[in-house]
């Protein structure tokens, strides 16, 4: 029998706090081509029906965790780790700009980039930002801002096979990925949207349709 492909799956927000952003360059007069426009349509289609089935029931960022480990079997990392501590000091530098802009006011780092540039250019500036900003991180104490951060980790059968959730718990961030084969992969997909029904959402979400809703339809609707 083959044996089955070893990838990696990482869902969560491009750009968010849990890792570096995504570049996208794209060619806005270029018209969608057909297969494209079926595909639109199937995800508005998905989204239409994802919204029906909403049902108000929201728990907190703790109850998830207490979730992920009562009933996936999900176990805490040392948080003494020296992969954990690079992977806190990376999320307290985009929580820090994403939500406390007021704290690095003045010192915003511009990043323009050209399309016509080389790989080699652009990551160049990208190390330069990221040097910057964790130089404006460090320059802030802990006790004026930080965060709470907490990784949980579940590994499978095979060596290659795991799957983690990070959780923020401040600013209800929470967020993950898997390794391995693609079966390993889908029962990933189907916890982590298992999960994100359990986080849920309340009437007040689905009334006033808050960027919590919106955030649930787009992850359940991936």
């Amino acid at each position: 029998m083959m044996e089955e492909q070893t990838e990696y799956e990482d869902l969560g927000i491009i750009g968010g706090a849990d890792g570096p952003t995504a570049i996208f360059f794209a060619d806005k007069t270029h018209k969608p081509t057909l297969s494209q426009k079926v595909q639109r349509f199937i995800n508005r289609t998905k989204r239409h029906f994802i919204e029906k089935r909403i049902a108000p029931g929201a728990h907190t960022i703790e109850e998830v965790e207490e979730y992920l480990k009562n009933r996936y079997g999900f176990v805490e990392v040392d948080r003494t780790a020296p992969d954990f501590v690079e992977e806190y000091e990376q999320m307290r530098i985009s929580s820090l700009f994403e939500h406390r802009p007021d704290l690095v006011e003045g010192q915003e780092i511009d990043f323009d980039i050209d399309p016509s540039e080389s790989q080699e250019e652009i990551l160049r500036k990208l190390q330069e930002k990221s040097d910057k900003e964790r130089e404006i991180a460090e320059s802030i104490p802990r006790e004026v801002f930080d965060i709470d951060y907490h990784r949980y980790i579940k590994t499978g059968k095979d060596i290659n096979d795991s799957m983690d959730f990070t959780v923020e718990r401040n600013y209800a961030y929470f967020g993950g990925g898997a390794q391995g084969s693609n079966s390993y992969i889908r029962k990933w997909r189907k916890i982590y949207k298992d999960v994100y029904r359990y986080y849920g959402v309340s009437e007040e979400d689905i009334k006033y349709r808050t960027q919590r809703y919106k955030d649930m339809i787009f992850e359940l609707s991936m």
